[in-house]
């Protein structure tokens, strides 16, 4: 039994609590924190930015239009074409990432991503420049990655592009105005 101190008209079962909450609060938060699991290095995704990617073509703007719709539709399932504004959009497209892994038994596993690009073509008076922006996303596993359950296991997060994809797309581009057959003419 706890007894005030002396002077203490309070009866002892009084003091008891509020030493208990002195005690126990402490006590419980520490062991909250030491309960927190560690996050995995796998999952220190990096922060989205805009990654553009361009290139510029001496050519007709109806030869790049048409090399980029050879290209693009050749590729991915296209989603928006508009000519008149220059535009090419994708749907979003599903595969392993070029750059984010997750780690298994020392083996290093490319994580499940979903992109899609969208390419903008202007004629500069006889310069078309053709800009590529991939709009990434990384699916997460919301147990593993220490984040709420909002009703879903896994979640998209956006991810910035490599842009290994966008220039490749550049790549086979310029390989159609200079008539060499896709994928051929250039390293990696």
């Amino acid at each position: 039994m706890i007894f005030p101190p002396s002077g203490d008209r309070r009866r002892p079962r009084d003091v008891l609590p509020r030493l208990s909450m002195r005690l126990v609060l402490p006590i419980a938060v520490a062991l909250l924190a030491a309960c927190v699991p560690p996050t995995f290095p796998e999952d220190r995704l990096p922060l989205y930015e805009e990654r553009p990617v361009q290139g510029n073509f001496r050519a007709e703007f109806a030869a790049v239009w048409d090399a980029a719709m050879r290209v693009v539709s050749g590729r991915y399932p296209v989603a928006l074409v508009d000519r008149a504004h220059g535009l090419i959009a994708t749907e979003w497209v599903t595969g392993p990432s070029d750059y984010i892994y997750s780690t298994f038994a020392r083996t290093r596993i490319p994580e499940r991503v979903r992109f899609r690009m969208r390419m903008e073509i202007r004629d500069w008076n006889g310069l078309v420049e053709v800009r590529l922006v991939s709009h990434e996303q990384v699916e997460k596993d919301v147990v593993f990655a220490n984040l709420p359950l909002d009703g879903s296991l896994y979640e998209w997060f956006d991810v910035p592009s490599s842009t290994l994809k966008e220039r490749a797309v550049l790549q086979e581009i310029l390989d159609v105005l200079e008539g060499r057959p896709q994928g051929e003419g250039h390293d990696g």
